[in-house]
């Protein structure tokens, strides 16, 4: 999702952080799952959302590499045994399979508390610096993706989409409002930038849904809805989306790229 430039600025802020050590395993089992082959949305998020206000992306870079920390985390604890079980992520082998799964909790711990380092250091006030810590812990925590991982299995259209929402939605939509915070934001545009990323986030879940049906039959749209009823649920979405970007005055080429591209990839 990001542009060639963007990435390599994104990559290296991730190499100036956890510098390559093949001697240590846990740094190996971290930049591991990191640097896979990634879509990276939830870093252009932040970016493109900053960009509305004309931040400067080297200014947004730390905070979209301290996103990527939270995600990359949240998708090893997924993998693991206890969870989803999965052996494979980006591509490659999930990270309790390429290296074990104490390694892989502890990169994982050690990828969540790198993220509140980053941010409690950020070259900005302490008032932006704390909004930003307390919002991104409140889309993680017992009200947001570990909430959803809690939920229990069930095949209800509710229960599904309120998973989505925790899962997936609310750290989309959180990487839009920190960026922006960082913008200096009124309260109405952070709320229209959330929004906008909630929808987003339903949307590749909900297409996500789709195209992993065979692999996960569990918590899918898939096993209460058809291919149409989904479609007519995306569209609706995308709707809103766009309705809540057209509330915005500065640049919003980049979101509405990403709605796109969202809607016709996941």
């Amino acid at each position: 999702m990001l542009d060639e430039a963007t990435k390599n600025l994104l990559i290296a802020e991730i190499n100036k952080f956890l510098p390559e050590d093949s001697q240590n395993k846990l740094i190996s089992a971290m930049r591991y799952v990191l640097l896979a082959p990634a879509k990276y949305i939830r870093p252009s998020l932040v970016i493109a959302s900053s960009r509305v206000f004309n931040v400067e992306v080297k200014k947004a870079i730390p905070i979209a590499a301290a996103v990527e920390f939270v995600h990359t985390y949240s998708l090893i604890h997924d993998d693991l045994p206890c969870m989803d079980n999965s052996d494979t992520r980006r591509g490659q082998l999930s990270c309790h399979k390429k290296f074990n799964e104490a390694t892989a909790v502890l990169a994982g711990d050690a990828l969540l508390t790198l993220a509140f380092e980053v941010l409690s250091s950020l070259n900005e006030n302490s008032n932006k610096r704390c909004e930003i810590i307390k919002v991104l812990s409140q889309a993680m925590g017992a009200k947001g993706m570990v909430r959803g991982q809690t939920l229990d299995i069930d095949t209800d259209f509710d229960k599904i989409k309120e998973i989505h929402l925790m899962k997936t939605a609310k750290l989309f939509a959180v990487s839009c409002e920190i960026g922006a915070i960082i913008g200096d934001a009124t309260d109405k545009q952070r709320r229209v930038l959330y929004d906008y990323g909630i929808n987003l986030g339903l949307i590749f879940q909900a297409k996500d849904d789709v195209e992993d049906y065979k692999q996960e039959e569990i918590n899918n749209f898939m096993s209460v809805l058809d291919k149409s009823e989904i479609g007519n649920y995306i569209d609706s979405l995308f709707k809103q989306a766009s309705d809540n970007l057209s509330k915005l005055s500065g640049d919003t080429d980049y979101l509405y790229d990403l709605l796109n591209q969202v809607r016709k990839d996941g």
